[in-house]
């Protein structure tokens, strides 16, 4: 039998009377079309990567969980699934992009989740708060220097032993994804993305101080599943 919990230890996060400063890419006009454009061009392997994701974090129904990039909400809900609301099970979905974030919380009904305005590398909740987080598609719109603030800021929102879930442009492993991520960053003008295929994000994982580091699944010869945790 699961133990509710009475009150929740993640403040409300009010939305900033102007939209957060980030250096990240921030999609703050593809939101209308976001839904429809998103699958395609992960040759609709989208919902796959999030089911992953939230399989690979094993949630409980009175885990609280943060998705960082959440968009218009598709891997918060799909996390959202796993809790129970009356338990004080809750997702909780951070982005940049206001128009992003009026999607999501339009498109919230029923599951037990919550989406709140803010930057990854400066999050508004307090230490130790979050059983799990979660990130998909996400760390490719940063830089080297703000992966790695970001990285630092997961680790202190979560509890002591919380897991951690990435799914995101990854070292190519075959043609076709070398193919993808070469057309990818030529056509969205990304360095960010480049770093991410030169195999960035385990060493950044490890510099901020994430261990149990380890790949769980691969898909499209492109983007790479990895699960960690902070250190009990």
């Amino acid at each position: 039998m699961t133990t509710p919990r009475t009150a929740s230890p993640i403040p409300p996060v009010p939305d900033p009377p102007q939209p957060p400063a980030t250096r990240g890419v921030v999609l703050r006009h593809a939101a209308a079309v976001y839904d429809l454009l998103s699958p395609p061009m992960l040759f609709w392997q989208e919902a796959r990567v999030n089911r992953r994701v939230a399989a690979e974090l094993g949630l409980r129904p009175a885990d609280r969980v943060l998705d960082l990039g959440a968009a218009t909400g598709m891997l918060t809900r799909a996390l959202a699934a796993h809790l129970d609301a009356a338990a004080g099970g809750l997702a909780v979905g951070l982005d940049a992009s206001p128009a992003m974030v009026r999607v999501a919380r339009r498109n919230a009904v029923r599951e037990p989740c919550r989406f709140d305005l803010g930057v990854a590398e400066a999050l508004p909740y307090p230490d130790g708060v979050f059983d799990a987080a979660a990130s998909s598609l996400f760390f490719h719109h940063l830089n080297a220097e703000d992966k790695l603030r970001a990285l630092r800021e997961v680790r202190r929102v979560l509890k002591p032993g919380g897991r951690f879930v990435v799914a995101d442009m990854d070292r190519p492993t075959n043609l076709f994804g070398k193919t993808m991520g070469t057309v990818a960053v030529w056509l969205f003008h990304q360095p960010e993305m480049a770093e991410n295929l030169r195999g960035l994000l385990p060493e950044l994982f490890r510099q901020a101080g994430l261990d149990a580091i380890e790949p769980v699944s691969r898909i499209l010869g492109l983007i790479t599943t990895y699960s960690m945790r902070r250190p009990a």
